[in-house]
Formats: structure tokens, sequence, C-alpha cells
């Protein structure tokens, strides 16, 4: 997830503006988060930055919460919520989700949202939608799956491409089998 992070900082809030204030994860935080607890979320309000994925996006971030502790009756996984922020004061959500208990949305899924996953009031400005459906499956079978998919919804393959590139860069990475594997079998989805 580190691989997202923009970098930059969240663009100022003019005073009438009712868009959430969020705080930009650094790398350090977003280590101690995901390397140090088994289950847990980001703080309310606390995001990965990325840059927008549309022209006419003010801001585009990911909040997560995840479970890998397992306990019984418990689903396991990361639960990646993706929210764009539009210039015009509109926002539209995905959340990215591992499988659920019973038979209908047993699959790794994304469904369109109206906030950010943590506890609170809807995001203003948020579409109007329905949150259990429309469902669609994805070419996930993990959370680190799950991610990589999350990246080519909001940059497409050249997203992932980029990913790519920065994974063979760093020799460390490299090393990775789980995630050099994942994206082996993301980047396989490409047609032509």
């Amino acid at each position: 997830m580190a691989l997202l992070l923009d970098g930059e900082s969240v663009p100022q809030r003019r005073p009438e503006d009712r868009r959430p204030t969020l705080v930009p994860l650094n790398r350090w935080q977003l280590d101690s988060y995901l390397l140090q607890q088994r289950r847990g979320e980001f703080k309310p309000g606390e995001v990965v930055r990325l840059k927008p994925p549309l022209r006419e996006a003010w801001m585009s971030a990911i909040w997560c919460r995840w479970n890998y502790e397992g306990q019984r009756g418990e689903r396991t996984g990361c639960w990646f919520y993706l929210g764009i922020w539009l210039s015009d004061g509109g926002f539209i959500a995905f959340r990215f989700e591992p499988p659920e208990q019973g038979d209908n949305h047993n699959y790794y899924h994304s469904q369109p949202c109206r906030n950010m996953g943590w506890e609170g009031t809807p995001d203003y400005g948020a579409m109007r939608v329905p949150e259990r459906n429309p469902t669609w499956p994805l070419a996930a079978k993990s959370s680190l799956d799950l991610l990589l998919c999350l990246v080519v919804a909001i940059g497409g393959m050249r997203g992932l491409g980029r990913v790519q590139s920065r994974i063979d860069s760093n020799g460390a990475m490299r090393q990775n089998a789980l995630l050099t594997q994942a994206l082996r079998g993301m980047m396989a989805l490409r047609h032509g």
C-alpha cells in the first residue's frame, strides 16, 4: 500500500466547504498499522492519499480496515474504501471487500458506497446509490489481489505498470514472492 502514497499534502479547504477533514498517512504510520496489528483500521479521517484519477477530482484517497485474527464466524481480510471528491463538491466512493458469509456475495467484490468506511454520517455530496447492489466480482484470491484490483480500478493497466516499475527498481520488493506472484497474476488478465 505504501507504493500508492501520493506524498502531497491534502488541498486546503475553503471555510464553507463541508468535505471531511482528512489526514494523509505517511509510510511510517502505514507500516505501524499494517505490520504490527493483526486486526484494526485507520482512524477516522486517516487515509492513503492518491493522485486523483479524474480531471474533475479535487482529491482521492483510500481508507482501510483489516482482520487477520480469523475468530470463528468472522470474515477475514482487508476492506478498502476508495473515495473521490469532485471539484464541484460531489463525492464518489466504492468499497473493495473480501468474500461474505452465505451464498450471495461470497467472492471478492466491489460495491458503491456513500462513505469512507469509518463510523459517522455519509460524506456530503455522496452519490445516492444502493450500497448492496450492483456488486462487481473481482479477479482476487487474497487481500493483496484485492488491493491490486483497486490499483487497476483507479489507474488501469498503466497504473499497475507503474507499480510494477517501482517494484522492479527495488531489490527488496523484487524478492517478495507473494507480491511479485500477485502482480504477475493481475498483469496476465490483459488482452491483446
